[in-house]
């Protein structure tokens, strides 16, 4: 997977990758448990347009799980997991094929971003699919770890205290759509602060 994963970068250097110009995919994923070998069962995602940061498009899609039994109980409980509740759920195939076009050539934003990115890629890999989303990613932890490290107002980056510090109010915790959200509304308050010389 990992040759997979470097094959998506250019073989050659290139000197702009037109990373402001692409779309940024604020993205979250819930899972059936925090193992690389569990599964994806839910994604989020909004769609931002680079120039004006506006919401162009909201992405929600349940996964239908495909080894429930391997699944660690916590981490469905969390997720809020029920066999009702994930009846209309889709292929892993059908919904990475979903979020391949609307991801497509778009910059991965997201909050702890690499563990989502894994998940994908190793989901792209397994089913056979090339990504169409770009290889380089956005982490908004790193952004608020960068911005707010020397202050010492926030001990912790773990979202809900970050969220807390920008005063920004979360919908359902572990709805991947609502973290999505709440991530684009914290990347949006980093970036105005930066701008602002605050």
């Amino acid at each position: 997977m990992i040759k997979h994963i470097l094959n998506r970068r250019p073989r050659k250097f290139q000197p702009n990758t037109g990373i402001k110009r692409r779309p940024l995919i604020f993205v979250d994923l819930e899972f059936s448990g925090l193992n690389m070998n569990n599964e994806v069962i839910e994604i989020g995602c909004l769609v931002v347009d680079p120039k004006t940061l506006k919401i162009k498009k909201e992405w929600l899609a349940k996964i239908k799980p495909e080894n429930i039994k391997a699944a660690e109980t916590s981490s469905l409980e969390i997720v809020g997991y029920s066999k009702d509740e994930w009846k209309d759920a889709v292929s892993l195939r059908d919904g990475m094929l979903s979020f391949n076009k609307i991801a497509k050539d778009g910059v991965l934003v997201g909050y702890n971003v690499a563990w989502d990115f894994m998940f994908l890629e190793k989901s792209f890999f397994e089913l056979g699919i090339k990504p169409a989303f770009h290889w380089q990613i956005l982490d908004v932890l790193s952004m608020a770890f960068a911005k707010f490290y020397k202050g010492g107002k926030i001990k912790g980056f773990r979202m809900r205290e970050v969220e807390g510090f920008l005063k920004i109010k979360h919908g359902t915790w572990h709805n991947p759509l609502d973290d999505a959200k709440a991530t684009y509304e914290m990347f949006l308050k980093i970036i105005n602060l930066r701008k602002n010389g605050k």
